[in-house]
């Protein structure tokens, strides 16, 4: 069976590689920011996995309209990206890994027979929303990865409970992986958060508002009762166009179950969306406050 080994969730802004980049002559969050990286990437490299198992939300690029699923997975053997007009507008650098079609077809089978009716590829690529965490996270890009797809974007989409009961059932589906393998799941989200429009600056007069500090406390004290309820479509986009991505941090809480993070840190600014950053060490997942 897989073991799972670490669990995480990053921020993928598409600015923030540039701006971590250039901290010591900007603003201080962005030092914060690339602190909280460092510390994931040494985390993640002592955890020694095997494989990473990534969810995200795609950003029009590898799913639209005419055909996006809740969730998909991919199983190819190759996981590269981000897309060509992605590398020319942030000048996002490339990430290609290999991927892991045996644990991906496992993956697959298993969350089927689980009631989970995932869309699945083996020719696929990956946007800025998987390549802006890999790359701070692991950027001798030699770790296979598996991306999980979810749908924040496209109305209507599955209520909370789902993704997390989707992270359960991931769970659940690599403790029955037929290879020893160890496993990281990264996720990667949004607190409050608006694209284009009149809210997409709001942060600079509100860097972290009141749904964001409930939010936090809830999820990094395990709420899961309290928060999953209002989790659903209507209730985030009203932070929010964007919003509705804090979904895909639901998928990494189910995997360690509700449990509390070994680590944490929210960072907010005028000069930045919200940004969270959790772990859970190999003990916090088995052994942790579940719930």
């Amino acid at each position: 069976m897989a073991k799972i080994v670490y669990v995480g969730i990053a921020p993928h802004d598409p600015t923030l590689p540039h701006q971590v980049a250039a901290a010591d002559t900007g603003h201080p969050v962005f030092r914060q920011i690339r602190d909280d990286y460092e510390r994931m990437r040494t985390s993640l490299a002592q955890a020694r996995p095997d494989v990473i198992v990534m969810a995200s939300g795609d950003h029009f690029n590898q799913w639209f309209y005419n055909n996006i699923p809740a969730f998909g997975i991919g199983k190819g053997s190759n996981t590269a990206g981000p897309f060509p007009w992605e590398e020319e507008v942030y000048r996002l650098p490339k990430y290609q890994a290999p991927g892991h079609h045996d644990l991906g077809r496992h993956l697959l089978e298993s969350l089927l027979e689980r009631h989970f009716d995932l869309a699945s590829s083996d020719d696929y690529g990956i946007d800025h929303g998987f390549t802006v965490p890999l790359q701070a996270l692991r950027p001798e890009q030699d770790i296979p990865v598996i991306p999980l797809w979810t749908n924040v974007l496209v109305p209507p989409i599955p209520p909370g409970q789902r993704y997390y009961d989707l992270g359960v059932a991931l769970r659940q589906s690599l403790h029955t992986a037929p290879a020893e393998l160890r496993v990281a799941v990264l996720a990667t989200g949004h607190m409050t958060n608006s694209v284009g429009g009149p809210a997409m600056d709001r942060f600079t007069t509100e860097p972290v508002t009141p749904w964001d500090l409930r939010t936090w406390e809830l999820f990094t004290n395990g709420r899961v009762d309290d928060l999953l309820p209002d989790c659903t479509w209507d209730k985030l986009y009203a932070q929010g166009n964007g919003t509705p991505g804090f979904m895909v941090h639901l998928v990494a809480w189910g995997v360690v179950q509700g449990a509390l993070p070994t680590w944490c840190d929210m960072t907010s600014s005028q000069a930045s969306f919200v940004n969270t950053f959790l772990e859970w060490d190999e003990e916090a997942i088995n052994e942790g406050g579940h719930r």
